[in-house]
């Protein structure tokens, strides 16, 4: 069982299910309406643990619902395709972080802003170790999200990340350095 740690603020909570089939409609055929079906059913089975990863790798309420969306999207695109929706959506999620922080830096070069180490606020639950988290590096935060909250194994981290399994170890391994450092 995976250990789960803070929970997203109440505007991240799923509350209802959203009518994803948007293409399906009288004059659509019956593959359709199974794949829209199919696709609702994996909404709603990982809308949340989504919201809540893209929360944690981001802290901020309103990116996160971002990311859960882009996520969605694309997995709709390529639906028939995709084998592991859960695999694939962790992997969107994990891009779009790390797109939106290399946007974030790039606009803070470009305005001349570049300030080394700052702390983004943290929205909702916040304390000892989710302080400490958002202050990781943006690969070495990923890393600890993934195997604690996530229960991945390294491999899994790895193939969410797009690097070596040694590569995901060493970040971990930087991290909870790092992490003890900063809380004992």
């Amino acid at each position: 069982m995976p250990v789960r740690g803070p929970t997203p603020p109440d505007c991240c909570n799923v509350v209802g299910g959203g009518g994803i089939s948007s293409g399906v409609g009288r004059f659509a055929s019956v593959d359709e309406e199974r794949s829209a079906t199919a696709f609702e059913e994996v909404y709603s089975a990982h809308r949340r643990d989504v919201v809540q990863l893209a929360w944690l790798l981001t802290h901020d309420a309103a990116a996160a619902e971002d990311l859960a969306h882009d996520a969605f999207a694309s997995l709709f695109e390529a639906f028939d395709r995709v084998a592991m929706p859960g695999a694939y959506l962790r992997r969107c999620v994990v891009n779009g972080v790390y797109q939106r922080s290399r946007s974030r830096q790039r606009e803070q070069r470009r305005n001349g802003l570049v300030i080394a180490g700052t702390l983004q606020t943290v929205e909702g639950p916040s304390g000892g170790i989710a302080d400490a988290i958002a202050k990781l590096p943006i690969d070495q935060r990923t890393a600890v999200v993934l195997r604690y909250w996530g229960g991945l194994r390294d491999g899994e981290i790895a193939a969410a990340m797009n690097v070596r399994p040694g590569t995901a170890r060493s970040y971990l391994s930087r991290a909870t350095t790092r992490l003890r450092k900063e809380l004992l």
